[in-house]
Formats: structure tokens, sequence, C-alpha cells
């Protein structure tokens, strides 16, 4: 009589190493009047309103309004901007004429926007710097012609519309200049199909696709677990897109996501606060766990020439597929299409006494395989 022991399959012990990982002034002016033109890289429609004319002073323009009444210019755009800068000079209070007076409001996709940081001093003889009324419009100081350059707005943008609202007094009028942070910065596309790996499998993925990248851009690929919030979510960067799962961070069977990430570099790393940071379409990636197997056997106890029923207890995805050896037999293969399964070992007549082994050699299930 032969004793039958069981060897099972796997080990999931694995050491893997995962690579770790301002506002700025927008430049592109606006110049035309009235109409459509392309600025930089975006179609810009522009529309006045009541007293709206063009001139230019201390250098800022070419959009005057409010001479002697309400008036606006209201930019739309083609596609959304990240923000933008607004120069003012000539605002009124008091001055040249008592009792002249007007302010600035500014209007963002359709919506009153409250100005909330100041501009910084223009650089024009008898001009003081601007203020922030009570209410968010941009006003003078009392009895002053005031000025600011550089008020910048940093958000998504569809359109603006800046409006001098005419207080009354003799003749005045807000002359300003537009510009737009029109982004080119594009981290493209991958073209790539979901994978389903195994713990130390390699996600690799072929480079982002119809990238641009601006002179001081980086483009590189991140990691990361939650597509409602990807950069509070990173796990990390390379500057290929190839990642290994890491247990210290990462759970077997959870979805991942990589993508391409493009913005200025700042040290060797994109600046995640780079008005113009763009992101491409996300790659799902999962990194299943190894398959296991453990066997049972009611009577391990057999005699020459005879059988036993072996339970196999599967963990993983069906379907399995178990290689396997006992002495004097040749490699077996058996597919389960279940997580537990029974099949029978033989003994061959002339078997002599002692034990002999039901080795598992290899097992692969749905997603992966381990040896």
């Amino acid at each position: 009589m032969r004793i039958l022991r069981l060897s099972t399959l796997c080990s999931t012990g694995l050491l893997l190493v995962l690579s770790q990982h301002l506002q700025a002034q927008c430049l592109n002016k606006v110049n035309h009047l009235t109409g459509t033109q392309t600025v930089n890289c975006v179609e810009v429609t522009v529309t006045p309103s009541g007293s709206s004319l063009n001139g230019t002073d201390c250098g800022v323009g070419p959009y005057w309004v409010g001479q002697f009444a309400n008036g606006s210019y209201t930019f739309d755009f083609s596609e959304t901007i990240t923000g933008v800068t607004i120069d003012v000079t000539a605002i009124n209070n008091g001055f040249p004429l008592p009792g002249t007076n007007e302010e600035l409001v500014v209007f963002i996709n359709g919506a009153f926007y409250p100005i909330t940081q100041p501009g910084v001093p223009l650089n024009c003889p008898g001009r003081d710097p601007a203020e922030i009324s009570p209410t968010g419009t941009i006003v003078a100081c009392d009895n002053c012609l005031s000025a600011w350059d550089n008020i910048t707005i940093i958000e998504p943008i569809n359109s603006i519309e800046i409006e001098s609202r005419f207080l009354g007094g003799g003749p005045g009028g807000i002359i300003f200049s537009l510009y737009i942070c029109c982004c080119e910065t594009d981290a493209g596309e991958i073209n790539a199909s979901p994978l389903s790996l195994c713990p130390d499998g390699i996600a690799s993925l072929p480079n982002a696709q119809q990238t641009n990248l601006e002179p001081d851009d980086l483009l590189e690929y991140i990691l990361f677990s939650d597509l409602n919030d990807t950069l509070g979510s990173i796990l990390g960067t390379s500057v290929t897109p190839n990642f290994f799962f890491n247990p210290a961070t990462m759970q077997l069977g959870t979805t991942y996501y990589i993508a391409a990430i493009a913005g200025n570099n700042v040290g060797g790393n994109v600046d995640l606060t780079d008005n113009c940071l763009d992101i491409s379409n996300a790659i799902e990636i999962v990194w299943n766990p190894f398959p296991s197997v453990s066997f049972s056997v009611a009577n391990p106890e057999v005699c020459s020439g005879g059988c036993t029923d072996v339970t196999a207890t599967f963990t993983g995805t069906p379907p399995f597929t178990l290689y396997y050896t006992t002495p004097g037999n040749a490699p077996a293969i058996l597919l389960f299409t279940e997580n537990t399964g029974t099949f029978q070992v033989c003994l061959a007549a002339n078997a002599p006494p002692g034990s002999f082994v039901l080795q598992a050699t290899d097992l692969v299930d749905a997603n992966c395989g381990c040896n």
C-alpha cells in the first residue's frame, strides 16, 4: 500500500518595483473689434455693445467702453480656453471732472465674476493703482485716474464679457486689452485595448500618438486609480507607458488606468499645476492574482492497481487547466470549468508499498498561469 501525498500550487509572494514619481500671464492678445478671427489656436468672436469704440492709452487697447453710457465687448471662443489676462487704464472717479465715475464688470460664461486678485500697477504717468470694490468690480480710487496691468483669471472660459458701467459725470470710458491662454499642449491618444495581467506581468502600451508639445513641455505616462480624480490618485509616473504591479500601493483584481500626460517640464516632471496640462484617454489595466489549487482525498490509502478520487479546489477565474504528474505515469492535463472538481488517480498494479506524490506542475486560469 502506498500513501498519497499532495503537492499544491501556487505561491503569490512577489517583490515588484514601481517607478515613483503658477499661474502665469496669458500672452495671446486679441486685437479685432468685431467678427471672428483666429487668435493663436482658437477662434474668437468679438461682439461690441452699447458705448464701445476703439482706442489706445499708455499701450493698453484697442477696446474703449463707457464714454457716456454703459458699453461692453463680449468675446466668445470656439473652444474652451483656460484663462485670460486683462489690462485696464483710464478708469475715472472724480477725475478729470468732478462726478465722473465708472466701474469695470466682468462676466464669465454668462455669470458675474467677482474679481478677487488685484492687478499690478501700470507704468503710466499720472495713473494710480485701481481698486476692487466690495462687490468684486474694478474701480478707481477717489478723485483718481486709475489703471492696472495683468489681471489674470485662470479657469475654463467659453465666453467673457467686459463691461464698463457709466455712473455719471463727464466724458470718460475704460480702455482695456484682452489676452487669452490658448493651449497647444496635447497629450494625444493611446491606441490600446484593456489589459488583464498576472501579478508579474508588465503593463506595456504603445506610445501616445498625435501629441503636440510646446517648447517647454514634457510628455510622461501616469498610472492612477480613479477616473474621477486622475491627478489625486496617481500611483506612479514613467517616461514610457510601462508599469509593474506594486503590492505596497496596489491591490490585485482592482482596475487601474494608464494615460499620457503633457505639461510644463519642471525638474524633469510634468507640472500638474500647468494651466495647459493635458491628459490623454485612459487604458484600463487589471493585475489578477495567480490561480492556486489545493487537493484533498477522502482515503489516501490506495492498494496497488487501485484508484482513488481526488478533489481539486481552485482560486482564480474558471476555466482552469491543471497539469500534474504521479510516479510511474505520464504527465496529465485536466480542464475544470468550476472552482472545484474531482478526478481519479490510479496506481500501477506492480506499485511498491510506500508513499507516492501527486504533483501539480502548472496551472492556468482565465487570466494567467503559474508553475
